[in-house]
């Protein structure tokens, strides 16, 4: 009666740490997607209107992806992104993500340098922390809609508690440019990530035989 009685004591504590993080970290992401609704609001040129000094009705053009070689940008940049990556395997791995990322850019390239993750699991204690290369570029020069993203390097990853791995983490993505300017970027990213993951023993003690965790992920980010 008393081991019933911890256990579901045990079982609503766990149920309502998991529910108080998801609406932390849901909290988090509907800030950031504020933010970036509110930046494209503002930050873009109308494509229609009246120009100074011009009483003609004219069209100009937006500001999308308006990074080109014959502008001046700085060559360093740093944001974030925040999303969640779905385990297609079904062994309930599935994450919530933020990301942090920093490097070298152009009017090509628009991330080369380093980045971290905490990718936190739904409904267990596990988690990814990455750490990674990252080469992020445009597929084309100019007002380039459309651009790709690699990651590679190493993930502490802990699968049950009290328990750490680490091994080799991987990512290839697409990503679309929502609003690009010279100070500001916003854009959606859609890519495959993997984990190097070793067979463990979970906290009920079942044995998991997974070797290697694959996932997709959805993601929103801004860069300064």
């Amino acid at each position: 009666m008393f081991q019933l009685l911890n256990r579901n004591k045990t079982s609503i504590f766990v149920l309502t740490k998991h529910i108080t993080m998801d609406k932390y970290l849901y909290r988090v992401f509907l800030l950031v997607l504020c933010g970036v609704f509110a930046q494209n609001a503002t930050a873009q040129e109308p494509t229609t209107g009246f120009e100074e000094g011009n009483n003609q009705y004219v069209m100009r053009e937006s500001n999308l992806s308006d990074i080109g070689t014959g502008k001046k940008i700085k060559p360093f940049t740093f944001g974030a992104e925040v999303g969640a990556s779905i385990d297609m395997a079904g062994n309930d791995l599935s994450t919530f993500d933020v990301d942090l990322f920093t490097g070298y850019r152009s009017s090509y390239i628009k991330c080369l340098g380093l980045g971290v993750g905490l990718h936190n699991s739904f409904s267990s204690n596990r988690y990814y922390v990455p750490v990674y290369f990252l080469f992020r570029s445009n597929l084309l020069k100019e007002k380039s809609l459309i651009f790709v993203d690699f990651r590679a390097g190493y993930s502490s990853n802990q699968m049950c508690k009290g328990e750490t791995q680490g091994g080799f983490y991987g990512s290839a993505g697409l990503g679309i440019n929502l609003s690009v300017s010279k100070k500001f970027g916003s854009h959606l990213l859609v890519g495959y990530n993997f984990y190097q993951v070793s067979p463990f023993t979970d906290e009920k003690g079942a044995y998991q035989d997974i070797n290697g965790t694959h996932l997709v992920s959805v993601r929103l980010g801004i860069s300064f």
